[in-house]
């Protein structure tokens, strides 16, 4: 894969599942194309996914031999916008200060996990106070083996967790480490891989995740031992859509999702803040649930652009 020359566009990519998961709005006709238009959507939480992968993979080219300055860096790429998230939504009168105040130091994400406010930032936020550590470890021992060797580690660990306590809140995110443990273990084999190879690679999962996803993952989630461990099942899908947009991508420039890679933080915030509030207004002037919902993408597109310029100037 090269990755490091197609993450904007992909994370634009996940951007725009994101978007389309929490707001587009579907059409109960149950004729093939809006059944396709429903299940790309309702899946469309995998952007998650893919943006945990992408995280590992990119940690691996990190300069993480001085650990405070790169938290200190990952925590201005990422935290203002979520502590700005935070304090709109105790304006707005959604969060208590109490409860702002958890959120933003991460109690909440811990207690609550997929409840708690934005809590993919807190949870990303995780992965980069650890990952210094964990890469020592990749740089000194077999790659595939410590990745295998971590899967048994987290999967013990998990089943444990599943018998002691009856919150599994927290799981939304736990059963993201493999995608990214996946990440770290592939971003030693960057721009090693042949076109042809990535093509074929990419179409078997691709149509191997849609099988999974759609059995396991879709309308039904799969309940096996650990909770919320439906999102392992997606893992083909996630990297059959990774792998594809790498080949499209290293070919064709979408300067539309390159776009939307360099804003994607904000979008995800500001979708989650104004993106129903917005529509619910919207909808009231307009007879078309699309174009209200192109109306709300358009403003949240515009904010968000507009928070991240004046964001990388101060």
């Amino acid at each position: 894969m090269e990755l490091k020359k197609t993450k904007q566009p992909i994370m634009g990519l996940a951007a725009l599942l994101i978007v389309f998961f929490h707001l587009f709005p579907l059409s109960r006709s149950n004729d093939t194309i809006n059944s396709v238009i429903r299940y790309i959507v309702m899946t469309g939480y995998v952007g998650v996914d893919i943006f945990f992968f992408m995280a590992g993979y990119m940690a691996y080219f990190s300069k993480t031999d001085d650990y405070f300055q790169y938290i200190k860096r990952k925590f201005k790429n990422v935290y203002p916008i979520f502590i700005v998230s935070c304090i709109l939504f105790i304006i707005m009168g959604k969060l208590s200060i109490t409860k702002g105040l958890f959120t933003v130091i991460g109690v909440d994400f811990i207690i609550n996990g997929g409840g708690s406010l934005l809590w993919f930032i807190p949870g990303i936020m995780v992965f980069y106070l650890v990952i210094p550590f964990y890469l020592k470890l990749v740089r000194k021992v077999n790659n595939a083996s410590l990745f295998g060797l971590s899967i048994v580690v987290w999967a013990i660990t998990m089943v444990l967790l599943e018998s002691v306590t009856d919150n599994h809140s927290i799981n939304i995110f736990l059963c993201r480490l493999p995608i990214i443990l996946l990440g770290l273990m592939l971003a030693k084999y960057e721009g090693r891989w042949k076109t042809n190879y990535k093509l074929v690679s990419a179409l078997l999962l691709l149509g191997l995740g849609v099988f999974f996803t759609f059995k396991f993952a879709y309308m039904v989630k799969l309940k096996f031992l650990i909770s919320e461990v439906f999102y392992i099942a997606v893992i083909p899908y996630v990297m059959g859509i990774i792998m594809l947009a790498d080949v499209i991508f290293t070919k064709i420039k979408s300067y539309l999702l390159n776009s939307l890679g360099k804003i994607s933080l904000e979008l995800y915030c500001f979708q989650m803040i104004f993106g129903s509030l917005i529509f619910g207004v919207v909808i009231r002037y307009v007879n078309s649930k699309i174009l209200a919902f192109g109306i709300v993408f358009t403003v949240i597109l515009i904010l968000s652009y507009l928070i991240s310029t004046g964001r990388k100037r101060i």
